[in-house]
């Protein structure tokens, strides 16, 4: 069986649409985890991560730790008391990813 063929895993299917929509890359993900690329494709196939590498993640994705255990089903999103997570950008509409982008601008300029 390839690796193509395999279902990645929930973990891998969140980290992969946080990298696209961050316009970040695998070697951003290992950079900011000090974890080695090969490792990823543990990840894809179902293979857990640490609190520690969970951190890492939610620093990078600037997300709370917990919604990255909750992803990569450590705990699920009522242990973690989570109302919501944050959406996914083809799910909105083009006045909200305006003023997301605004709003992002306005902190930096800050």
């Amino acid at each position: 069986m390839s690796e193509d063929s395999v279902t990645p895993s929930p973990l891998w299917t969140y980290i992969e649409t946080n990298l696209e929509n961050r316009g970040l890359s695998t070697g951003d993900l290992s950079r900011a985890t000090g974890v080695h690329r090969s490792r990823f494709t543990d990840w894809r196939r179902g293979k857990s991560i640490n609190i520690d590498t969970a951190r890492a993640i939610a620093k990078l994705f600037e997300v709370s730790p917990l919604e990255v255990m909750v992803a990569a089903e450590l705990i699920t999103a009522d242990e973690a008391q989570l109302k919501h997570t944050r959406p996914d950008p083809a799910d909105l509409t083009d006045d909200e990813l305006v003023a997301e982008l605004r709003r992002r601008l306005k902190r930096l300029a800050g």
